[in-house]
């Protein structure tokens, strides 16, 4: 396997996640990084973003390629180690994209559904992609939809992870907690000295987001975007720009009377909120030929909580290139 790769850090969850067959059966190459950007840039433009790409030393797979796309706070490495399966499951090339305003992508004042999406097409046509099959969790899944009722013939197939276009659940619309983990974010780097070691810092912002987060787990998925900058600690996230525009991220776009007829799969989990029976519908309704599981056990990270059974059905729904 030939990575391409920026670095960053790893997902908890996911970074207990390491297949013995895919770490056996290839070897990995750092080929190119990309410089990170922090610069505001204009947020009606579209951002080239910065990505990881993973795929076979074997035989070169002429399907469409998998292009990933994370959820609000996430990066590309919270999916390394699965894109790495999903090469060996599928033989696709797989590339994960870091959204703009995450990771290691461009900083920008605006953010939306229909803005992520021109991202991603200029990001296929940068790297002169025809067709792509794509698979995006929670934010990254409504992108991955928005893409695919705006551009339909762009691609091929597409999986949503555990995320509706129709609603979004109480804990986010009414309870407000991703407003309460964006202020609880904005309290913690004023009280990081930029004199602490890295595991000291993170130890102080786990202490201070604990008032706020109880879970131990999510606070571990923030902290994974805390990093030390040229002078003092920050948030790898433009959490400014994602508290002013978060309406727009808890809002699907009007896309009315387009539809996407390709194959498609939701994935979601059993034990998470996000994607109910009363959303079945609404999701037939855009995506007539659309497939609805659930994993038993998983929660909004389904494919974190349950790594073997998220990569089975992706298998079986990409082919693993043998017939």
């Amino acid at each position: 396997m030939r990575v391409s790769l920026s670095c960053g850090r790893l997902f908890s969850k996911c970074l207990s996640f390491q297949p013995r067959a895919v770490v056996s059966a290839c070897r990995e190459t750092l080929l190119k990084a990309h410089a990170v950007s922090y610069s505001t840039q204009p947020g009606s433009k579209d951002v080239s973003l910065s990505f990881a790409s993973y795929e076979s030393t074997q035989a070169e797979d002429q399907r469409s390629p998998i292009i990933i796309l994370h959820g609000l706070f996430g990066s590309k490495n919270n999916w390394k180690s699965l894109s790495k399966a999903m090469v060996n499951a599928t033989k696709r090339k797989v590339f994960v994209l870091d959204a703009r305003n995450h990771g290691e992508s461009p900083h920008t004042d605006e953010m939306d559904y229909i803005l992520m999406a021109n991202d991603v097409d200029l990001f296929i046509k940068e790297h002169s992609l025809d067709k792509v099959a794509i698979i995006g969790h929670s934010m990254g899944g409504r992108t991955a939809m928005t893409f695919a009722l705006t551009r339909p013939s762009m691609v091929e197939r597409l999986v949503v992870v555990d995320v509706s276009p129709v609603t979004m659940p109480s804990i986010v619309v009414h309870d407000n907690v991703l407003v309460n983990h964006i202020n609880s974010m904005d309290t913690v780097l004023p009280q990081l000295s930029p004199d602490m070691s890295s595991p000291a810092a993170r130890k102080e912002a786990d202490r201070i987001l604990a008032n706020d987060i109880p879970e131990v787990a999510v606070r571990q998925f923030l902290l994974a975007n805390l990093q030390k900058g040229e002078r003092l600690y920050e948030w790898q996230f433009n959490l400014k720009a994602l508290k002013r525009n978060l309406p727009n991220i808890i809002q699907m776009p009007d896309l009315k009377g387009l539809t996407y007829d390709g194959d498609t799969l939701f994935i979601c989990g059993g034990d998470s909120p996000y994607v109910s029976k009363r959303d079945h519908d609404g999701i037939k309704e855009k995506f007539p030929n659309a497939n609805i599981v659930y994993i038993k056990g998983g929660g909004h990270w389904v494919h974190a909580d349950k790594p073997a059974e998220f990569l089975n059905f992706i298998k079986e729904f990409m082919g693993d290139g043998t017939s």
